[in-house]
């Protein structure tokens, strides 16, 4: 078929006219598309500010994103280490071989070292005051000193074991015993310590005439502790102390 220049002219004009048509159906999807990307991210934005909002007003902390949120544990409980050794509740008294009663608690002290002499002070509210003293080693070695009856010293010494303990009755304690608070001198020393070179230096023995008895006794010299406190110095060891006592009341 042929077609004549206005033909040909008509149909250019036509074409023409159909892409400007496409061009400017285009730019109209393309103007909705910016505006609904806007009314989106305004919505979101509010969204976000209405949530930072309400954690304000509830008080709850807020956090970066991807911060780590710490988790409690469903036990909450702290659980505490050991205070170290236990100290009995009450002091057992023996009234002759069938008749006995029980002294309760009134004081207690608790030591993270060893090697050092140390002073308990109390105040006794009867003759029959009682004490104990337990340690973390039960190797470890136990000197305790107090005043007797007449003003003099008295005390004993031994290998920990379950506790050292010790009393006074009507006919031991102190006339001023129960005018004022007394003190008790406790010593513990580690196992290892040098006992039987300090007795060898302090007391002359021979090693055949130091056994552990004879170290025991040595114990007692304040000259001894003395030097053994200087050999030893201080170390880490728990122990503990318990004055018993009758009640206040009791007199």
């Amino acid at each position: 078929m042929r077609h004549t220049e206005n033909d040909l002219r008509d149909l250019l004009t036509e074409r023409a006219e159909d892409q400007d048509g496409d061009l400017a159906h285009l730019g109209t999807i393309l103007r909705r598309g910016r505006r609904i990307r806007r009314t989106r991210r305004a919505v979101t934005a509010g969204v976000a500010a209405l949530a930072v909002a309400a954690l304000a007003v509830i008080g709850l902390p807020l956090r970066p994103e991807g911060a780590p949120v710490a988790q409690q544990p469903v036990d909450s409980a702290r659980v505490e280490p050991p205070a170290g050794p236990e100290i009995p509740a009450t002091f057992k008294v023996w009234l002759g071989a069938t008749k006995q009663f029980d002294l309760p608690l009134i004081h207690s002290e608790r030591f993270d070292t060893m090697g050092r002499g140390r002073s308990v002070t109390f105040t006794p509210t009867s003759t029959w005051t009682g004490y104990k003293v337990v340690c973390e080693d039960p190797e470890a070695w136990i000197v305790t000193a107090h005043r007797l009856k007449g003003g003099e010293r008295g005390g004993a010494a031994a290998r920990c074991g379950d506790g050292l303990g010790g009393q006074h009755d009507q006919l031991s304690a102190p006339a001023d015993w129960l005018e004022r608070p007394q003190s008790l001198q406790v010593w513990v020393f580690p196992s290892n310590a040098p006992m039987l070179e300090v007795a060898r230096a302090v007391r002359g023995c021979r090693k055949t005439s130091c056994g552990e008895s004879a170290l025991i006794s040595g114990l007692l010299d304040p000259k001894v502790r003395e030097r053994l406190e200087a050999e030893v110095g201080e170390r880490p060891g728990r122990w503990a102390v318990g004055i018993y006592d009758r009640p206040a009341s009791s007199g």
